[in-house]
């Protein structure tokens, strides 16, 4: 059997097309398929599909589309144990190549691998056989259900990436035959993705190398002209330098693209009052500063291997002087024994802004790194200029007077098991990035990221800090122009915890969309729309 997502809904087996019937049924469907050999609650699809109606009618209604699935699958021979009643919920079985976006995924993920091995060639034919996988240009056409809007985003996102890669793997190549029509398709790409500054970076090099140096100077200029108009802002430190490499015809520019000339950043140390060393990078440069606050898992040198994780970095970089930092315990930063604190957290920032020479910065406080971020701005209004929380919260637990965080204990004892248990295999993924965890590629990735950003010992001394968390008395504290960042899909902390910070902070924004926990990477949610809403924040913030 063989179920394609990317373009509209389709199920196929022995050759034959089956007919989905009507759309509430093409959208159970979708919502199983996006979550493939995993549960779905009934309350999630009831809550998607049918939301407004009452329970007993919402629950008849899918237990008659259920039953319609299951009629439909059974015709197809070998099929008759597809879609499995699992309690709190149903799971649909999908073995390994049936889903068209799994394909699609291992075969980005091979691009990728090639690509940084220097193998720009065999990287072309596995970004086209993954583009070729796309009947359209959107995943899921036609599904209206919240999951399906949210994997059509993500799988959006992640083809984005794809074309914007292999045109670097064409320049890699170094074939001149393939400069011109390269150079023409990122034109057209550039006006429709007109804030995606990689692509401006690969149009003018194709440019360049086509002996066009005056049309890339005016990519340039058009560039830098639709961001001051759009944003406001200048563009980012690496079309900066390449410009300026154009300019004065840098040899160099003729053997290696954008991604081969940038390096990762210079990691420093900071000292905290206590002897602890925390290691810190700049990116960038401006007027502004932002000072990244990560969560519980960071390592500065993997960040720049990740390609979308990089891309989200690189362009938090053009919004002002971006300042990364490993927090202690994780990372190139040092290790501490004893139990750890907010209190020493907040003097880990002093330190870092210290070192970097800021006086004054926007915080970015991403899930755990929030709630201190919340207490540094309280505490030390001078060195704030606004405050960023994304999948945030006051504090994780329930409480009498917090309605909030029912599902926390199910997530502490399971991050806790696999800490325990399983730490170094990827499992936390299913938490963290659960939209990527049907890719072996992935998880594969996510526990070397697990294995080198955070022993466990340390991971489960942050699980027993996070369980005492509760910053709520200090939100009305808060004077800094605030902007809250919440993804629909979060399951560490659900939009709730968001909604709530919210609303208890004078003054806050609120901006939600789908996608995961997990911000810093780009298919997880659609990072244009949220590169667009920090901007436009910062703008207005000044």
């Amino acid at each position: 059997m063989q179920f394609d997502i990317l373009g509209p809904l389709e199920v196929t087996a022995n050759g034959r097309p089956l007919v989905l019937g009507g759309a509430r049924a093409r959208d159970v469907l979708a919502t199983l398929l996006v979550h493939p050999n995993r549960a779905v609650s009934s309350d999630q699809l009831v809550d998607e599909l049918w939301p407004g109606q009452p329970a007993d009618k919402a629950a008849a209604s899918l237990q008659v589309r259920l039953s319609e699935l299951r009629k439909l699958l059974r015709s197809a021979e070998g099929c008759a144990d597809r879609l499995a009643t699992r309690p709190p919920g149903y799971l649909l079985r999908v073995g390994h190549g049936e889903l068209d976006s799994s394909r699609f995924e291992d075969l980005i993920a091979a691009a990728n691998d090639a690509l940084s091995a220097g193998e720009p060639d065999k990287a072309v034919g596995h970004y086209d056989d993954a583009l070729c996988l796309w009947r359209g240009s959107v995943a899921l056409a036609g599904v209206d259900s919240p999951s399906a809007r949210m994997e059509s985003a993500r799988l959006g996102e992640l083809r984005l990436a794809a074309v914007e890669s292999r045109a670097q793997a064409m320049l890699d190549r170094g074939s001149p035959g393939d400069l011109g029509g390269l150079a023409a398709e990122l034109e057209a790409l550039t006006a429709r993705h007109p804030l995606r500054e990689r692509m401006w970076a690969t149009r003018m090099l194709a440019l360049y190398r086509s002996g066009r140096q005056a049309d890339a100077l005016g990519a340039y200029r058009e560039l830098r002209t639709l961001l001051d108009r759009e944003l406001g802002i200048a563009p980012g430190p690496d079309v900066r330098e390449l410009h300026e490499r154009i300019l004065r015809q840098d040899p160099a520019l003729l053997g290696q693209g954008p991604a081969a000339d940038r390096g990762k950043p210079r990691t420093r140390y900071a000292l905290t009052p206590d002897g602890v060393h925390i290691a810190y990078q700049v990116v960038g440069q401006g007027d502004r500063d932002i000072v990244f606050v990560p969560g519980l898992m960071s390592h500065l040198d993997l960040l720049w291997e990740d390609p979308e994780t990089a891309a989200f970095y690189e362009r938090l970089a053009t919004l002002g002087r971006l300042i990364l930092f490993d927090k202690r315990d994780t990372g190139l930063s040092d290790r501490s024994t004893g139990d750890l604190s907010l209190a020493e957290r907040m003097a880990d920032v002093r330190a870092v802004m210290n070192a970097a020479g800021s006086e004054r910065a926007v915080l970015f406080g991403y899930s755990e790194g929030a709630p201190m971020s919340i207490l540094f701005a309280a505490a030390h209004p001078e060195r704030v200029s606004a405050l960023i929380l994304g999948s945030a919260a006051a504090r994780w637990f329930p409480a009498a007077d917090y309605p909030c965080g029912e599902s926390t204990e199910e997530m502490y004892q399971a991050l806790r098991e696999i800490a325990v248990h399983r730490w170094g295999q990827g499992d936390s993924i299913e938490w963290y990035l659960p939209s990527r965890s049907g890719s072996a590629h992935a998880r594969e990735l996510f526990g070397r990221f697990e294995r080198l950003a955070v022993n466990p010992g340390a991971f489960l001394r942050m699980l027993a800090m996070i369980r005492e968390i509760d910053v709520r008395e200090a939100l009305p504290a808060v004077r800094a122009p605030t902007l809250v960042i919440h993804r629909l899909g979060d399951r560490i902390t659900p939009p709730f915890h968001g909604r709530y910070l919210a609303s208890h902070i004078e003054r806050a924004r609120y901006f939600e969309q789908p996608g995961d926990h997990s911000l810093r990477f780009a298919g997880s949610g659609d990072n244009d729309a949220l590169f667009l809403e920090i901007a436009g924040f910062l703008h207005a913030a000044g």
